[in-house]
């Protein structure tokens, strides 16, 4: 009963998010059982129409009742369904939006190491799919089985009025019968639901792949090269969904011949009744009795197959929904507790030295961290930001021992300006007051003076309504990395870590910028193997590809 807790813990997680989601629930649930029982009430209707005009006695008005009941009843019953479908639509779309944003969120919590292993294109395909699993299930379970099972139940029980207990018990060991027959053959489908959803994943995965490096598939003149393995990797897909669907199908198929087997008995067993009192009337209820037993039981069978499979999806959203993370430290500091200490700091990756032994203590003023490219300087950066915790020896900030728990806490009292940093869809302006708060026109117009970007106000005010857009297919690379700089000034903190910032620079914007930032901010931490900055600021930190080592 696994996926019983699943459900409902994702059902307290919408009710939280949701206020009257509890309430809508259970109305649009009374919904669909009423619905249900008018619809069985409509084969008793037509038999005693079908028996009235046999009868002498007021046989036009018993008819015309009869006949009204059943349009007032078939009506009612249509009106109903489609206000259940309005009420479900409303409310299920709440749901999967709830779902997806919690997953999301969730994994923003997770550790950056961990961060960093997902494959996009599994995590897209996995929540996709699960956001719409709690609905499907919702809808396969309290709004479909629950109200044909009622269903069910209501034939049997008038079955057994009309045609004796023998008949009503036969009918219902068939219907037991049948439904454990679906309910195996639904269980026994979880392989080829895993194995459908698994090739959407790898065509989720592949496209975003794809798409990340057009550049550099078109720098290569690699577009044939491309087309052919794609044409590889989309026959292996088609193979895998026609062999999971023929397995399917085989199952539906044989689910159909035995739902029509039971269908053919009943009726001709209800046709060959020997007593006298079985009327025309009794005959077409109890095939329409049938029929509508046989069309639930075959709905039902396709539901508890599309049921497994939602259930599948919904244990691949819970997975991200339940990783364990850490709380996040925001411990007590000293106003004059000092900044990054390091002591005897190594660290390996995959039996790869990264840095050894490191002892260092960051001044106020400018820190340079240099090394050849591959040396770990971006990976040392890392793990004073505590995303990188599986070292030796010790890393402090103000006096307390760094780990992935400080990250939050560090990245709160540090700007940084990364290598390469990722725009987001919006305008110039949303770009530069990205993670900054209470920030002044005034002091954004002069952010933007800085960085050269422009000098005129009503210049100014064009550039920050422009739209960039989330590809930043027209930012060159110099214009991506000055943003990120300006990012990190309006972050206004204390300290503050440039990873590479006169890369994509040229020398006197990159120097104009990094003096004002030497004197205006505390403690600069700068990522460079820029030779006039080394020079000029001396080196803090000097990392070897080949011997890691500090000065």
């Amino acid at each position: 009963m696994n996926w019983l807790h699943q459900y409902i813990k994702i059902f307290k997680i919408i009710s939280k998010n949701y206020r009257w989601f509890t309430a809508s629930f259970v109305g649009i649930s009374a919904i669909f059982l009423l619905c249900s029982a008018l619809n069985s009430a409509l084969p008793v209707i037509l038999r005693n129409a079908a028996n009235s005009i046999h009868e002498s006695n007021s046989m036009q008005t018993q008819f015309l009742f009869f006949a009204a009941s059943y349009s007032a009843i078939w009506t009612l019953s249509q009106v109903l369904s489609n206000i259940r479908g309005i009420l479900s639509a409303w409310i299920l779309a709440k749901c999967d939006t709830t779902i997806y944003e919690t997953i999301i969120n969730k994994i923003f919590q997770y550790p950056y190491k961990k961060q960093k292993k997902l494959d996009p294109g599994f995590v897209v395909a996995d929540i996709n799919r699960s956001a719409s699993s709690f609905s499907m299930i919702t809808i396969g379970v309290f709004w479909t089985i629950t109200p044909i099972v009622v269903e069910i139940i209501i034939a049997i029980s008038v079955l057994y009025t009309i045609m004796g207990s023998a008949y009503a018990f036969l009918f219902l060991l068939s219907s037991l019968v049948l439904i454990c027959i679906s309910i195996y053959v639904a269980r026994s489908s979880s392989s080829i639901h895993r194995e459908l959803f698994e090739a959407d994943a790898k065509l989720s995965s592949y496209t975003v792949e794809r798409l990340g490096r057009t550049y550099d598939i078109t720098l290569n003149s690699t577009q044939l090269k491309e087309c052919h393995s794609g044409k590889n990797f989309f026959n292996n897909y088609v193979k895998t969904i026609r062999k999971a669907n023929l397995h399917m199908g085989i199952r539906i198929a044989a689910q159909g011949l035995a739902i029509g087997i039971v269908l053919a008995f009943f009726v001709i067993l209800s046709g060959v009744d020997y007593r006298l009192t079985f009327t025309s009337g009794d005959f077409i209820m109890i095939t329409g009795y049938i029929t509508m037993f046989t069309m639930q039981l075959h709905l039902m069978a396709g539901t508890l197959i599309n049921l497994q499979g939602n259930l599948v999806s919904l244990d691949d959203g819970v997975k991200y929904i339940e990783e364990k993370t850490n709380i996040s430290h925001f411990p007590r500091t000293s106003p004059t507790g000092q900044g990054f200490v390091l002591r005897d700091l190594s660290l390996t990756k995959e039996n790869n030295v990264i840095f050894s032994r490191i002892n260092y203590q960051f001044k106020q003023g400018v820190n340079i961290i240099s090394g050849s490219s591959g040396a770990g300087k971006t990976t040392l950066i890392n793990t004073l930001l505590g995303l990188e915790d599986n070292y030796t020896g010790a890393v402090h900030y103000r006096g307390h021992l760094i780990n992935e728990t400080m990250s939050e806490f560090i990245l709160s009292e540090v700007s940084v300006a990364p290598q390469q940093p990722i725009l987001i869809a919006g305008t110039f302006k949303d770009n530069l007051l990205y993670g900054a708060k209470n920030v002044s026109s005034q002091k954004l117009r002069w952010v933007i003076e800085l960085l050269g970007f422009s000098e005129d106000d009503s210049e100014t005010e064009r550039l920050l309504d422009t739209v960039i857009g989330a590809a930043n297919s027209e930012l060159s690379g110099g214009e991506k990395q000055r943003i990120a700089i300006g990012r990190a000034i309006l972050r206004d903190k204390h300290t503050l870590i440039l990873d590479e910032p006169t890369s994509s620079l040229d020398e006197i914007t990159a120097h104009k910028i990094i003096d004002w930032l030497a004197a205006n901010i505390p403690c600069l931490i700068i990522v460079t193997h820029d030779a006039g900055l080394k020079k000029k600021y001396g080196v803090a930190i000097e990392l070897s590809e080949h011997y890691p080592q500090s000065t």
